[in-house]
């Protein structure tokens, strides 16, 4: 059998899903990976905080000081659900101190908190607030109205090229398939995210009520430029936060799964041709994602009722 590296985004929404009710062979048929996979990356996170075991070869690990962890207190009381390596990740940006996930670990510890008490008040937080979600957005829009938006990562590595570049597709999914994608070399961040809203989508989409008029996207940091909803409101459409922790509720997951499995599954012919990775990762999304395969998602997700 040959093994294939499974980026941290696939594995960070396996977990997501088995928190939600999946189990480990559901959420492996969805993804497209083991179930043996699956157990182990909630084992991590249950035990770890994070998906992947970090190696014990780190560095001498900071104190954060009484400041941080006034800060760090007030932000777990309103957002019980972060990762571990999200937290460390916040007190690098907001306090320009890097940490390593132990001392975090510590510090939650020392503050009376521990991974299963906090998973344990998210789940309970989140799946109102998704029962919520869920509920007004099925009074409000039809399927044909709702657009979904994300970004994947995918590195040109082959069975000769050991490293790689990193690119990431960034993809608009609609009831009848996909409306535009762009391939960014490198990460998405707010500017390309903003570029491409601006250049590609908004074009293709409609003034609400029409079809096509109402953007989903989850509600990571590169989503929430108040520049991305002036011109998204601007041209007439709405723009929507999922609620935390809902793959389960964007059916673009399953178009990403989709594309990655035919680029498994055609990695000899494009290895051979020497094409482009921008050009080969482009022709995936056109190729995997078809009309019938979008509104089985959209069904998956409980929006395709009746348009």
């Amino acid at each position: 059998m040959v093994n294939r590296r499974i980026s941290k985004d696939l594995k960070e929404r396996a977990v997501a899903l088995s928190e939600i009710g999946y189990d480990a062979p559901a959420v492996a048929d969805i993804l497209g990976v083991s179930g043996d996979s699956v157990k182990r990356w909630v084992r991590n996170v249950a035990t770890y905080g994070v998906v992947q075991r970090k190696s014990p070869l780190r560095g001498r690990k900071r104190i954060l000081s009484t400041r941080i962890i006034e800060a760090l207190h007030d932000l777990l009381r309103s957002s019980p659900a972060l990762y571990l390596d999200e937290i460390a990740s916040w007190i690098a940006v907001t306090f320009d101190q890097p940490v390593s996930i132990s001392t975090v670990q510590r510090s939650l510890k020392a503050l009376g908190y521990s991974v299963k008490k906090l998973r344990k008040a998210a789940a309970q937080h989140d799946e109102l607030t998704r029962e919520q979600w869920k509920a007004d957005i099925l009074s409000r829009f039809t399927a044909d109205q709702l657009v979904f938006a994300d970004e994947s990562s995918k590195d040109d590595r082959t069975s000769e090229r050991r490293r790689g570049i990193r690119y990431s597709i960034l993809p608009a999914l609609c009831v009848d398939g996909l409306l535009t994608v762009r391939v960014v070399r490198g990460s998405v961040d707010g500017s390309a995210f903003y570029d491409w809203v601006i250049t590609e989508l908004l074009p293709k989409m409609n003034p609400y009520p029409g079809p096509n008029s109402v953007l989903i996207v989850d509600n990571c940091r590169t989503h929430k430029s108040n520049a991305v909803r002036d011109a998204i409101e601007a041209a007439g459409c709405l723009y929507i936060f999922l609620p935390p922790y809902s793959p389960d509720w964007n059916p673009i997951e399953e178009a990403f799964s989709c594309v990655k499995y035919h680029m498994r599954r055609e990695q000899p012919d494009w290895e051979e041709s020497h094409r482009a990775p921008e050009i080969v990762l482009m022709e995936a999304c056109m190729t995997a994602v078809t009309p019938d395969k979008a509104r089985g998602w959209y069904e998956h997700s409980g929006y395709l009722t009746r348009l």
